[in-house]
């Protein structure tokens, strides 16, 4: 089967996953949350005491995070990204407070990235796949054959990701996604930004059935240009 990537890219909150895997089931594609290994990371090093400043070069987190991976199961459906290490698929650990906190920074380190990024190109290999994160479109999937990027209001975002957090009050929830923002929009390396061939959609006033029905147009065209042989 030859390889077929959607990526939808944008900011916190924005409506990724959401959008993704409503998708995802709509065109029957496997879903690949980028998200799901950064946070994999981020609480693997949170739970062994970990910082990335603790290793003594590149190389040394290179090879620790690759070794990491390499123990780890993926498995993509068309519902979400399995997370499954040490015989535990992993999902309430990846939401917690010290992760939330963590992984902007953990995901802004250049070897951390490119190590996950080597991870993922590999992962989707001969699959019809949407991927969703924060540089798909721009880094990792380059080529892929259409690239969304959501966008949608500040408070907007912070309140659907309120809705998804636990004993947190709301003005934490906005604090903690300004900061994403500001961190993933102004890291030095793969900084959130739309590609330049990127379709943007706006989701503040659309409902996810209104977005992902725009969607399936755009891939239902993606598709036909592919088999027509389009550029």
């Amino acid at each position: 089967m030859e390889t077929f990537v959607i990526t939808i890219d944008g900011p916190a909150g924005a409506g990724k996953t959401t959008v993704a895997r409503a998708l995802a089931q709509r065109i029957n594609f496997v879903l690949l949350e980028s998200g799901a290994l950064y946070r994999f990371i981020t609480w693997l090093l949170w739970k062994r005491g970990i910082e990335i400043q603790d290793f003594a070069s590149k190389e040394e987190l290179r090879n620790y995070l690759k070794s990491l991976l390499s123990k780890l199961e993926v498995r993509l459906t068309s519902f979400g990204t399995k997370v499954i290490f040490e015989g535990k698929e992993l999902s309430e650990e990846l939401r917690r407070k010290e992760v939330e906190d963590r992984v902007s920074h953990v995901s802004a380190e250049i070897t951390v990235r490119d190590v996950v990024n080597e991870y993922l190109r590999v992962l989707v290999e001969g699959k019809k796949v949407i991927t969703e994160g924060r540089d798909m479109g721009t880094v990792v999937f380059p080529s892929a054959k259409l690239k969304i990027f959501l966008t949608a209001d500040l408070e907007v975002r912070a309140k659907r990701r309120f809705q998804d957090t636990k004993d947190r009050d709301f003005k934490g929830v906005l604090k903690n996604i300004h900061q994403r923002d500001v961190l993933d929009s102004q890291r030095q390396y793969a900084p959130l930004r739309k590609a330049e061939d990127a379709i943007e959609i706006d989701t503040t006033n659309h409902s996810v059935e209104e977005v992902v029905e725009q969607i399936v147009c755009l891939v239902e065209r993606a598709m036909r240009w592919e088999e027509e042989g389009k550029p």
